[in-house]
């Protein structure tokens, strides 16, 4: 078996662990009270409604999920429920009186301000007639740990973060590299083919992202839409018109419409950047125009990052920066990993001298840039689990504390492969050494494991999103 083959089935068998450990992910927003309290058997029959406290701020998008009925399945609430202005975290449904000695079913599913929607029911009694089990509602539809739900995240957070990935990648390493090789004795002509090359390629893969980010967040909608409304992915897709009320009733509408934003300037500076970079030499990228394009990726993550449980964390502002540079810095690697595989491979191709010494200040180059990343990645990581779990014990007791430590596991294969790539770079510092195309395709084998395992932990990142931290 080669080498690749294993990782695969290394990354296979470790998400294999993840379906495993991961428990159920529950609701992000705790019910913590209510008033009538629950299982109260002594309510006036005169009471006129029915306050429920949540952990964290709440909204009700689909007034139909708030319902108080009898045991023969009446209703009695009236008008529609509505959260407190002045604290989002109290539910109040007004209830029709005088109401009969019965037991009572509360039943509501609310999405909370971190975008996941969350059930609860209680159950209480009028003038001392005995308590029966909840009626449940039909639920039906998606979870936001459905495989679809799951799927429509991996894609989005894959989307961004390789277009920030992308774009880092050509202003931080290409260019720079570019640069290095000319006193390593390439020429000016094949600066410039590789340029040329390198040119073709970026905006080849940055319109390709372009689409799977544009794509990403239809399904996302669509797929929390399904989630809220009780329906299927498919029915959600071909009937937008309850999309329509998510995105314009929600915080979650509101963060996806911001982020679209974004998205859609990204591509229109793109689109001039593109036309004016086509019609003259061939480039590295314009400082100017790159760095709007960054800085727009890097809005779309910073709201992403504010759309999760950052958001709900101590001191929020905070951990929602730190989210977000934790984002970007794995963006700038795991998105920068496929990059460098295309030129330690097409490089040496293409041009087969001047390509190795291109290929190898790129590696050199890349190096560094990942270093940093993983630093800033190690920091920024400890600060959210310092926000996300109230006990270092949740580590192995919780699901969402088991699947950090998976994703911390899975972590520790690409710094074994990190460390030996590490001594070709050395080599090149030490003795300007260049190594041969074999060398080199070697090294982009190693380089396509990391992205494998990094794939992986993707994906357990994108299951933490719908998973209940140890701090609720």
């Amino acid at each position: 078996m080669s080498v690749l083959r294993r990782a695969f089935a290394c990354a296979l068998i470790a998400l294999g662990i993840l379906a495993a450990s991961a428990g159920p992910a529950l609701a992000h927003a705790t019910l913590l009270g209510s008033t009538p309290s629950a299982r109260a058997v002594r309510v006036d029959e005169d009471t006129k409604q029915v306050v429920l406290r949540f952990s964290e701020p709440v909204q009700i998008i689909n007034r139909s999920d708030i319902s108080v009925v009898g045991t023969r399945g009446y209703r009695i609430d009236k008008g529609q429920a509505r959260t407190l202005p002045t604290d989002a975290r109290k539910v109040v449904v007004p209830l029709r009186t005088p109401m009969l000695p019965d037991s009572y079913t509360v039943r509501a599913r609310v999405v909370a301000d971190d975008s996941h929607s969350t059930s609860q029911v209680m159950v209480f009694a009028v003038a001392g007639a005995p308590l029966s089990s909840p009626i449940l509602a039909g639920s039906g539809g998606l979870t936001d740990t459905s495989p679809a739900s799951v799927a429509a995240r991996i894609a989005e957070l894959a989307a961004l973060g390789l277009l920030l990935g992308l774009l880092g990648f050509r202003a931080l390493v290409w260019g720079p590299a570019v640069a290095i090789a000319g006193t390593r004795g390439v020429s000016e002509d094949d600066r410039e083919r590789g340029l040329a090359h390198g040119q073709k390629l970026f905006w080849r893969a940055f319109w390709g992202l372009a689409v799977l980010a544009g794509v990403a967040e239809a399904v996302v909608l669509a797929a929390k839409s399904a989630v809220v409304f009780h329906t299927g992915l498919i029915a959600s897709l071909l009937q937008p018109a309850a999309a329509y009320h998510l995105v314009a009733a929600s915080r979650f509408g509101d963060l996806l419409g911001w982020r679209s934003a974004a998205l859609f300037l990204l591509v229109a500076v793109a689109f001039v950047t593109w036309n004016s970079e086509t019609a003259g030499p061939p480039s590295a990228g314009r400082r100017g125009p790159s760095a709007v394009m960054a800085f727009l990726a890097v809005t779309a993550l910073t709201l992403l990052a504010s759309q999760g449980h950052a958001s709900q964390a101590p001191l929020a502002p905070l951990s929602i920066a730190a989210d977000a540079v934790h984002l970007g810095g794995a963006a700038l690697w795991v998105g920068g990993l496929p990059c460098l595989v295309a030129v330690l491979v097409r490089a040496p191709r293409l041009m087969p001298d001047a390509g190795r010494a291109l290929a190898s200040a790129t590696l050199a180059r890349f190096s560094k840039i990942a270093l940093l990343s993983v630093a800033v990645i190690a920091v920024t990581g400890f600060a959210r689990l310092a926000g996300e779990l109230s006990s270092p014990t949740e580590l192995w007791t919780t699901a969402y504390g088991r699947d950090i430590m998976l994703k911390a596991d899975l972590l520790l294969p690409i710094l074994f492969l990190a460390r030996r790539n590490r001594r070709v770079v050395a080599a090149l510092s030490d003795g300007g050494w260049t190594p041969s195309a074999a060398k080199l395709r070697s090294v982009a084998r190693s380089v396509q494991i990391e992205l494998a395992i990094a794939a992986g932990i993707i994906a357990v990142a994108a299951l933490l999103v719908a998973q209940v931290p140890g701090r609720v």
